[in-house]
């Protein structure tokens, strides 16, 4: 991805689309949109082969607001990122596809997740540390997040749809499996005194 962006980057500054000085910012812009690209066409795909295009955007709903306000773990190349994301989607989907559980246990696995997450709090990646106004900014959000997700949770159960309950639970196992990951790597890394990977 980085070589393409390169090369785009490269082609628009012959062209004297831009000025040299924005080289490396568009060279960012160009790296995140095609990764962006390529990991929605690759969870549409997955859907869309599995049959599961509800579930999948189930699945961005729950994981996406999380992600976003308590980061977690950082793999520290793109394309392990990617295939570890598209692994963890397609194994998603077929759990549920295959396998529905009853909400007392949805429910059990759902709220010991939640209390992860609540109890580890934002991780801060080793490249973007986090100051106490965002921390506290990012927990108010979390909370929201948390907050929203057990009406929906509460909704699923009302309607009978153990499916999607069942669903919301995995990804909240998911997102608390990879925030207490994520905090073991960082700490035993600062304590190491190890150089981070850019891994923007």
């Amino acid at each position: 991805m980085e070589s393409l962006s390169r090369k785009l980057t490269d082609y628009i500054l012959k062209k004297g689309i831009i000025d040299k000085c924005n080289y490396e910012i568009y060279l960012y812009g160009f790296q995140i949109f095609l990764e962006l690209s390529l990991n929605i066409l690759c969870s549409i795909i997955i859907a869309v082969v599995l049959d599961m295009k509800i579930e999948c955007f189930l699945f961005f709903l729950f994981f996406i607001p999380l992600r976003s306000y308590n980061g977690g773990l950082h793999m520290d190349r793109y394309l392990s990122c990617f295939l570890l994301s598209s692994t963890t989607l397609t194994l998603t989907l077929l759990i549920v596809k295959h396998f529905t559980i009853g909400p007392i246990f949805s429910y059990f696995l759902y709220a010991i997740s939640v209390f992860i997450i609540i109890i580890t709090g934002p991780i801060n990646h080793p490249n973007r540390e986090v100051n106490s106004e965002e921390n506290i900014r990012f927990k108010t959000k979390t909370k929201i997040t948390l907050a929203l997700g057990f009406v929906i949770s509460i909704t699923f159960l009302v309607l009978g749809n153990h499916r999607y309950l069942f669903l919301e639970a995995l990804v909240y196992a998911l997102v608390s499996s990879t925030l207490l990951i994520g905090r073991l790597k960082y700490v035993q890394k600062s304590k190491k005194g190890v150089e981070p990977h850019n891994n923007k």
